[in-house]
């Protein structure tokens, strides 16, 4: 073989080699359909998708939650999604109440606490929230990677994905107990906050999915029903860069 050519070769191999990995396929995303009460009466239906991102510094999560109630004679439109990883979250929502359209935004800083965006037809309103202002969110619950942020008890002050607003409230430490979700038996943890506009409870499975729910949303006591209990999760493979260093996405 020429000299020339084989140079050629041991380049084409060396360059091959020091190629970046092909990306992995992310593992299949949950799917969780809640039914939703007002008063045990149904008033609508959420759909939450959840989808898992493996990294080599760490796993990110994409949460999508589509809301569709009746609340009053008034239809309600509400679309939340959101990402987090272990660099912070962020979200976004969109309502449409009635045909009054809203939406809220917020990202979570540095150093803790929010920046957030909220806007309608009385205008746009900037809040920057202090790391003690605000614990976590409500799209922080819906998220398995996140919803641990419930335990531990103290003062609970939850972001309301939703309006802006900052729910306060006492939160207990959790209680273990079981609960059939289509006819199947699981362990939840129940945390229950309790404020000035009544107690808010959150029901987790042992891998951090929200089984049950009721809250103050919008204004009104709705409570959320999972349909069933999502199928273990896979965790895929993880996503590795070039030889040279790894490939890191923006939040």
């Amino acid at each position: 073989m020429p000299a020339r050519s084989f140079l050629a070769l041991v380049s084409l191999v060396a360059a091959l080699s020091w190629a970046p990995a092909a990306r992995a396929e992310a593992p299949p995303p949950q799917k969780i359909v809640y039914d939703l009460t007002l008063a045990g009466e149904p008033i609508g239906t959420r759909e939450l998708t959840i989808r898992y991102l493996p990294r080599e510094d760490g796993e990110r999560r994409l949460v999508e939650s589509y809301t569709v109630a009746t609340i009053a004679g008034t239809k309600i439109v509400c679309r939340s999604s959101g990402q987090s990883s272990a660099r912070g979250a962020t979200f976004t929502t969109s309502i449409d109440q009635g045909g009054a359209i809203s939406q809220v935004q917020g990202i979570e800083l540095p150093g803790g606490g929010w920046r957030v965006i909220a806007a309608d037809a009385a205008g746009v309103k900037e809040t920057t929230l202090g790391k003690n202002d605000a614990r976590m969110t409500t799209l922080d619950v819906l998220d398995p990677g996140r919803s641990q942020l419930l335990s531990g008890g103290g003062e609970l002050k939850l972001l309301l994905a939703e309006t802006g607003e900052v729910l306060v409230g006492a939160l207990d430490a959790g209680t273990i107990g079981t609960m059939k979700v289509a006819g199947q038996k699981v362990t939840v943890t129940r945390y229950t906050a309790t404020g000035p506009l009544g107690a808010a409870k959150f029901d987790l499975d042992e891998n951090g999915v929200l089984v049950k729910s009721d809250l103050t949303w919008l204004g009104f006591s709705v409570q959320a029903t999972a349909r069933a209990v999502p199928p273990a999760r896979s965790y895929g493979t993880i996503d590795i860069g070039a030889a040279n260093g790894v490939t890191e996405d923006p939040l």
